[in-house]
């Protein structure tokens, strides 16, 4: 009985995780202009034209910036205006932020 109910709950977590929308996900991005990973929360292809919130990993703190623009030819490139610095800034979204994760832990 124990194992049929391990079995159903596992389906079920993993259902649950496919079925879950990309919102709930964080994107890891590259900053240019400080040379620092920011990370924005939320889904990246409805954010154009919104004011949203970023973590800033150069500075360790939260921003509150106007997204200009968003370009998905190959890389995800979005423009935004910086409303707690005065700066504009370009950021590129990697899609595969496991990878940005480790590199981040590793220095």
């Amino acid at each position: 009985m124990n194992i049929r109910r391990g079995i159903i709950l596992t389906v079920c977590l993993i259902a649950l995780y496919l079925l879950l929308p990309r919102v709930l996900y964080a994107w890891t991005g590259y900053d240019y202009d400080t040379g620092d990973y920011i990370e924005i929360d939320g889904d990246v292809s409805t954010i154009q034209g919104k004011d949203i919130d970023i973590y800033d990993y150069s500075d360790d703190s939260y921003h509150d910036v106007y997204v200009m623009s968003v370009n998905r030819n190959g890389d995800v490139i979005i423009e935004v205006f910086d409303y707690d610095t005065g700066d504009y800034r370009t950021f590129e979204i990697d899609m595969n932020t496991d990878d940005q994760q480790k590199d981040r832990e590793s220095t």
